[in-house]
């Protein structure tokens, strides 16, 4: 395969997913915005809204389940090679829980 239909492959996964499932935000988050105040005073604050934070993660995860489904089905790549970046993808995940309280179904956290 090569690399434009790798990637064609991987966006239509994606596409795909996004269509079936959409996390939702907690109904306690709803409306929401997260503020981002610098140190500096004389530095300008950043607001992101709660649910475009939310899409941003949701992407993350996702595309995160396609990388995986492709080192998996890689043909040239050895199984310790698999294996190991299988693992950095399991860290990333980790790191991601942090963000579990934003959702409203347990399924759809990290």
């Amino acid at each position: 395969m090569e690399k434009h239909e790798i990637r064609a492959l991987a966006k239509a996964i994606v596409h795909e997913m996004n269509s079936e499932h959409s996390a939702e935000l907690a109904p306690k988050w709803e409306g929401a915005s997260v503020f981002v105040v610098p140190k500096d005073t004389s530095l300008k604050d950043h607001k992101i809204p709660l649910d475009k934070l939310m899409h941003k993660i949701v992407m993350m995860r996702d595309n995160l389940r396609v990388l995986e489904q492709q080192i998996n089905a890689h043909t040239i790549l050895s199984e310790g090679e698999k294996v190991k970046l299988q693992g950095y993808i399991t860290k990333c995940y980790g790191s991601m829980t942090s963000f579990n309280f934003l959702f409203y179904q347990d399924e759809d956290k990290f």
